[in-house]
C-alpha cells in the first residue's frame, strides 16, 4: 500500500513540474509580464504579446505559433522545443535564451538580439534575421533561413 501511495505522489509531483500553471498564463495575458514563470507547454498561438516580459522563464515547448511578440523580452529563458512558427518576434531580446530544438520557421526575428543564444537543432527555415544581433550564438545542426545546416558551433 505504501508503495502505491509513494508512486502516486511521485506521479502527481512530476506532472505538476512540467506543465504550465494557469495562474501564470492569466498573469501574462492580463499584465504582459511574467518573469521567472513556468509557461512550459502553454498554448498561446495567435496571441498578441507585444512587449511582453518573460525573462528567465521556463518556456519549454511553449506554442507561440503566429503570435505577435514584437519587442518581447525572453532573456535567459529556457525555450527548448518552443514553437514560434510564423510569429512576429522582431525587436525581441533573446540574449542567452536556450532555443535548442525550437521551431522558428517563418519567424520574423529582424532587429532582435540573440546574443549567446543556443540555437542547437533549431529550424529557422524562411525566418527573417535581418539586422539581428547574433554574436556568440551556438549554431549546431541549425537549419538556417536558406535551408542550409549550420554546424559552426558543434
Amino acid at each position: 500500500m505504501k508503495k502505491w501511495l509513494l508512486m502516486l505522489c511521485c506521479l502527481a509531483f512530476a506532472s505538476s513540474v512540467y506543465a504550465y500553471d494557469k495562474v501564470y498564463v492569466k498573469r501574462l495575458l492580463e499584465t504582459n509580464v511574467c518573469n521567472f514563470c513556468n509557461l512550459s507547454e502553454a498554448q498561446l498561438a495567435d496571441h498578441d504579446l507585444s512587449s511582453a516580459q518573460m525573462t528567465e522563464g521556463n518556456l519549454k515547448a511553449i506554442n507561440l505559433t503566429n503570435a505577435k511578440l514584437k519587442g518581447a523580452w525572453f532573456t535567459h529563458s529556457k525555450m527548448q522545443g518552443a514553437i514560434l512558427e510564423g510569429a512576429d518576434a522582431s525587436n525581441t531580446l533573446m540574449d542567452y535564451a536556450e532555443l535548442a530544438g525550437a521551431n522558428l520557421r517563418k519567424t520574423n526575428l529582424s532587429n532582435s538580439q540573440l546574443i549567446f543564444a543556443d540555437l542547437t537543432d533549431a529550424d529557422l527555415t524562411d525566418a527573417s534575421i535581418e539586422n539581428a544581433q547574433l554574436r556568440g550564438v551556438l549554431f549546431c545542426n541549425t537549419i538556417m533561413p536558406d535551408g542550409k545546416v549550420n554546424n559552426s558551433g558543434c
